[in-house]
Parts: structure tokens; C-alpha cells; sequence
């Protein structure tokens, strides 16, 4: 039998119970500056980043402040978004500040799993906003206990140390795999046992385009032919239906709506293999022979081809241009699928440290659904 550390009871409390309640107010932007001179301003949403309040811009003036290590809350578009204050700041109309009276921590839980509730609240006619009496009367079920509201919170922070550590090893992966593709991909590091040339070649000599079988599928034509082949587009998977244009390993880069801007740190392009739908928004390529279709993918996913698109609304890349497009190609095959298998090793390790980090926050979703409701108590 599991024996509970804790029996005593639970309680429904307003914010205003468990906090002292500063509501931000903005001073005149003719006090504003992004030199760092008097406090950083926490207006909103827009100051927020991984549960932090950030700096992005400072002020010389403004009577509402907040702590080191105070709770901020979202209260205009959107409510209920809560952050710790990094730094002492001061706060504008778009939050509040919430000073707790009992520990810290476990309000800080209590309000992150609360954060959907805030959007019954609803002000105005273009955004939704809370003001301070409908902050005040926020209730959020409590622990008497305060050893307990501790107990609860120290679970949940050490998650929470789990998922930054594993965010922060994503992130450093990422980072090599980056500086790795910059030496892989230009010849400038060579794997052992290849030393043979390499040249520039434009991708029409390296790669067939099939942009033939593209057939664009309205939502309403998905929505009649469910199924389970993916229905491709400019930036990935959109959906999935009955039926298949292409069945093949290939490459698809986006042809509009692409993140060219974003090449950096997002993909233009992606690989597919087996059985797919493509709409006309993504090119279709396929490697030719003597050259090997990972080395292609990876030569194109990070790409710089903003000098290729054609101007506009909305930047397009056409077929002329993208054959245009130069890439670096050792002559030997085996050298390029070494380099494309060497840089899929290190895909196949971020992919399953990003799937570790899913599944630790599934579990401390349901941690969170049983400790901060009373269901479960913490046992010995």
C-alpha cells in the first residue's frame, strides 16, 4: 500500500488570496529605448520566451514594477500566458504582477496548468483582455499545506529540469549538425578515405525535375477522399487522402510559400519516400544518376537560393531558376552517400532526443492534470 505524505485539504482560493496583484500600466513611449538605459518594459506575450520575461526594450520611466523572480501575467491577447520576471522590470497595461504570499513555485504550476481557463475571459471587441477584478477573482484549487504546495512543486520543477536540459542538448546537436554540413558539404573537411575532386554543378545536371505528376487537391476534394497517403506541399504533410500521384524516394522543395527567408534554421525543402500526393506549391526532384539523392537533400534543406526566386508579393521559385541553382559535388558516389549517411546518423540522434523531449512533457501534462487537482497526493 502506498502511503501518502500528505491528507489535509484542498482548497478553492481567488488569485487574490495567494498573491499581491500589480497591474502594469505603460508609461509614454517617449521614455522608450533598445540601449538598455533605466528598466527593461514587459508589455505582453511578445516579452516572454520559455516561461522568461526577455529584454527588448527599456524605459526611463514607470510606476509599475515588478521583482526578480515575480510571476508575471499575461492579461490582453492573450490572457493567462505566465512567466517568472528574470530581472526587475517594469510592466505595462499588457500584464500583471503577481508577488505570492505562499510559495512561489507552485503558483507559478498552478497557473501554467490554468492558462486555458483565462480564455473564458473575454473584453472588447478585437482582443481579449482581463482587468484586475476579474484577475483578483481567479480561483485556482490549493493545498492548504504549504509544505505540500512545496512538495508539488519541487516534482514538477525537476520535469521542468529534465526538458530544459533536453531542450538545451537539442539545441547544441542542431548547432553541430549546422558547422558539420558547412565543412561536409563544401569539401572543406573530408571523411576518411576520400580525396578525389569535387566540382560545381548546377542542378539540372545533377537532378530531374517531375513536376508533371503534381495535381493541387482543394480542401473540399481531401475532405471526400480520406486515406493514408500524405498529401505534400510547400513546406511538408498537409493531410492525407485515398489515392498517390507518385510513388518514389524524392525530393520537395517549395516552389512559393517556402521559409527562404528562414534557411538558416528552418528546411526549403524536404524528402518523401513511398507512396505521396504532391499539390503544385512544391518542385518534385529526383537525383540522376552517379549522384545520390541524400547528398542532394542535404545539399538543398539549408540552402541559400533567395539570389534564384523571383520578386513580388510572394516570392516564387520557377523551374528556369531553380535549375540554376549551384551545389558542390564530390565526383566520387561513395564519398557523397558517406557525407549524406554521416549527416543522417546525426538527424536519426536530434530526432529521437526530440521525441524523448515529447513524450517527458505528455508525462508532465498528466503529472500536472493529478498533482495541481488533489486526484494524486505525493507518496513516500
Amino acid at each position: 500500500m502506498i502511503n501518502s505524505r500528505f491528507s489535509g485539504k484542498w482548497t478553492e482560493r481567488r488569485l487574490s488570496d495567494l498573491a499581491v496583484i500589480t497591474m502594469g500600466q505603460s508609461p509614454s513611449s517617449i521614455f522608450y529605448n533598445s540601449n538598455g538605459k533605466g528598466l527593461p518594459l514587459i508589455q505582453g506575450n511578445a516579452d516572454i520566451e520559455n516561461r522568461q520575461t526577455i529584454e527588448r526594450v527599456w524605459t526611463t520611466q514607470g510606476n509599475k514594477r515588478c521583482d526578480l523572480g515575480d510571476l508575471i501575467l499575461t492579461v490582453r491577447a492573450p490572457v493567462g500566458t505566465v512567466a517568472v520576471a528574470s530581472k526587475k522590470a517594469c510592466i505595462g497595461r499588457g500584464v500583471c504582477g503577481l508577488k505570492p504570499f505562499e510559495d512561489s513555485s507552485f503558483l507559478f504550476h498552478a497557473l501554467v496548468h490554468a492558462e486555458n481557463q483565462w480564455q473564458a475571459l473575454e473584453q472588447g471587441s478585437t482582443f481579449t483582455a482581463a482587468n484586475s477584478e476579474q484577475v483578483g477573482q481567479f480561483r485556482l484549487h490549493v493545498p492548504d499545506d504549504e509544505n505540500e504546495q512545496r512538495a508539488i512543486a519541487e516534482v514538477l520543477s525537476d520535469v521542468d529540469g529534465l526538458l530544459n536540459a533536453l531542450e538545451a542538448l537539442i539545441a547544441k546537436k542542431q548547432a553541430i549538425k549546422q558547422a558539420v554540413m558547412q565543412q561536409l558539404l563544401t569539401g572543406r573537411t573530408r571523411l576518411p578515405g576520400f580525396s578525389g575532386t569535387w566540382e560545381t554543378k548546377r542542378l539540372r545536371e545533377i537532378a530531374d525535375c517531375l513536376d508533371n505528376v503534381r495535381i493541387p487537391l482543394n480542401e473540399e476534394q481531401r475532405a471526400g477522399m480520406p486515406g493514408p497517403y500524405p498529401y505534400c506541399g510547400a513546406n511538408g504533410v498537409l493531410d492525407h487522402v485515398n489515392d498517390f500521384v507518385i510513388d518514389d524516394d524524392v525530393i520537395l522543395i517549395a516552389e512559393d510559400g517556402g521559409y527562404f527567408d528562414e534557411y538558416a534554421y528552418r528546411p526549403i525543402a524536404y524528402r518523401m519516400k513511398g507512396k505521396i500526393w504532391v499539390n503544385n506549391h512544391a518542385h518534385v526532384l529526383k537525383a540522376k544518376s552517379y549522384y545520390d539523392q541524400g547528398f542532394l537533400y542535404f545539399s538543398l534543406v539549408h540552402k541559400n537560393i533567395l539570389p534564384y526566386l523571383s520578386g513580388g508579393t510572394r516570392a516564387k521559385l520557377n523551374k528556369f531558376e531553380m535549375y540554376k541553382i549551384e551545389i558542390n559535388v564530390p565526383d566520387d558516389t561513395d564519398e557523397q552517400r558517406a557525407i549524406a549517411a554521416a549527416l543522417s546518423d546525426m538527424d536519426a540522434e536530434i530526432a529521437a532526443l526530440e521525441k524523448r523531449r515529447d513524450k517527458t512533457r505528455a508525462v508532465k501534462q498528466g503529472m500536472m492534470q493529478q498533482l495541481l487537482t488533489g486526484r494524486v497526493r505525493l507518496s513516500d
